[in-house]
Order: C-alpha cells, then structure tokens, then sequence
C-alpha cells in the first residue's frame, strides 16, 4: 500500500457517508463501516498497487456496490489507459459510458488467458484447468490485476484466473464481467470469490 490508496480511499468514503449516510463501507485501507446494511460499497483505491509502485500503468480504480450481500454494480477507472471507465450492473457493461460490445471467441489457437500472479496457480485448484487451456494451444500471459479483467471484457482475452482474492479485488468487477456476458466460476472450499474463474463460454466448454 502506498499513501496514494489511503489519499483516495478517504476521498471516496468522505463522499459517500455525504450522499449516504445510511449506507455501509468495505475498504482496503481502513476498517469497515457498518458492514451489515443494505447496500454496503466496496472500494480498492488502487487496484493494482504494486504496479503503480514500479511506475506500471496497468493500475485502477475500482468501486462496488452490493445489496444484501450480493454485487450488483461495478466500476473500474484505468486513470493511465486513455483515463478509460467501464462499468456494469450484472445485465449491461459500458465503457465510457457507451454500450460496450465484446469481442467474440475465434478458437484455442487464438485465445489469451491471463493471470495476476502466474505462482501462486501452481497450487490452487485453478491450476489444471490453466495448464490445459495452454496444452491446448492459448496463450498466457501475466497482464493481470483489474486490467486483465478490462482485456477480459473487452474481449481482447478470453480468460483471467486468480487466487487469494480478497473482497474488495474481486467484487467490483463481478457486475461487469457478468454485463459483458463472461461466465465465472468459483472454485476451492469457499464460495467467496476468492479463487476464481472467469471468461468466455466457449473456453469453459473446452477446459471443462
């Protein structure tokens, strides 16, 4: 962490207690606000932090709401990609506010799949699916964090795996992925979204 993720996330909290008093806050940065209400946002002030550290743009931004629990809307900031946003509410994703429209899948051989920390799969119960997806002729690579999941959507990848997610990595993007259309799986012991898959139908039909 950096004293920019404390800068910002304190910047968000202040304004949404302004606008929604009533309302629940889960941070990075600092201690949870009344965690059980009804809407409770989710904030990763810089999702990708070790990126921004090393002076790589592949960092952003990512804010979350969800509604008993369960997330229901996604936004993403790529601040140093074109200043670039999408976001989504589990039915449509927009980038920059237009409707965006997601590149189809064109086979194996032409696929991308991406990981944050390519590691930490070698032990995960992700790990299988991930060697077959290259026996099978995908290429990997580590364009990972919130941007893997942009490409992702995009449909410039057709796969992003990570592990060890916390809450506040993960729950913002899953509003998005599931407005651009992208299957996600869970996988491990918990049902927390903290080993997970997601991507194109197609490339679970074929790994799967």
């Amino acid at each position: 962490m950096t004293e920019v993720d404390f800068l910002i996330e304190d910047k968000l909290r202040e304004q949404i207690i302004s606008a929604y008093p009533n309302h629940g806050i889960l941070g990075e940065e600092r201690e949870s606000i009344n965690p059980d209400a009804d809407f409770v946002w989710v904030l990763d002030p810089i999702d990708g932090t070790y990126s921004f550290s090393k002076g790589v743009p592949l960092f952003g931004n990512l804010i979350g709401l969800n509604y008993k629990g369960k997330p229901m809307y996604g936004f993403l900031r790529l601040p140093m990609i074109n200043d670039t946003w999408i976001s989504g509410d589990c039915k449509q994703t927009y980038i920059n506010g237009q409707v965006l429209k997601t590149k189809a899948f064109s086979g194996m051989n032409d696929s991308l799949i991406l990981t944050t920390d390519q590691q930490t799969l070698t032990n995960s119960p992700i790990y299988k699916h991930w060697q077959k997806a290259i026996n099978l002729g995908a290429t990997a690579r580590t364009w990972g964090d919130c941007y893997g999941y942009y490409l992702l959507c995009l449909g410039e990848a057709d796969l992003m795996v990570d592990t060890g997610l916390k809450p506040f990595d993960i729950l913002p993007l899953i509003p998005i992925l599931r407005g651009a259309g992208m299957r996600i799986e869970q996988l491990g012991d918990k049902e927390d979204y903290s080993e997970i898959m997601a991507g194109k139908k197609e490339i679970f039909d074929a790994i799967i």
